[in-house]
């Protein structure tokens, strides 16, 4: 579970959730997202210099997704920071959209992650 910082000068973490009753009692940011707080040190963080070896799926967020794995975020750049810390032979780096959210191209830079695949309701683009 992906944790961020208000203060953007700290890198998201990714938190371990016992089961889905922790989820569900986890409070809503500004976003409406669920995430631990920011002073929960009860939960276990994933080891940001080897991320991949307690992850296997990245499910990853954005606004725009091409066919060949490129990715439009909100610009600050979360997890194009985690995904370059990831080992992509062990951990699978996936994107849900809705067929609207995948286009032709998009602009990309030399810090974005592209994913390994693109998943939509009705087509496996990538």
């Amino acid at each position: 579970m992906p944790r961020y910082f208000s203060d953007s000068s700290r890198p998201m973490e990714m938190v371990r959730l016992r089961d889905m009753d922790d989820y569900r009692g986890l409070p809503l940011t500004r976003w409406n997202i669920r995430q631990p707080p920011e002073d929960d040190d009860t939960r276990e963080v994933v080891p940001a210099q080897r991320p991949s070896d307690a992850i296997d799926l990245v499910l990853v967020p954005g606004l725009a997704f091409t066919p060949s794995g490129k990715r439009l975020g909100r610009g600050r750049g979360y997890y194009d920071a985690f995904l370059s810390s990831c080992d992509r032979s062990k951990t699978e780096i996936v994107a849900l959209a809705f067929e609207q959210q995948v286009l032709g191209d998009l602009p990309a830079g030399d810090r974005d992650f592209n994913v390994a695949k693109v998943i939509s309701a009705k087509t496996d683009l990538c």
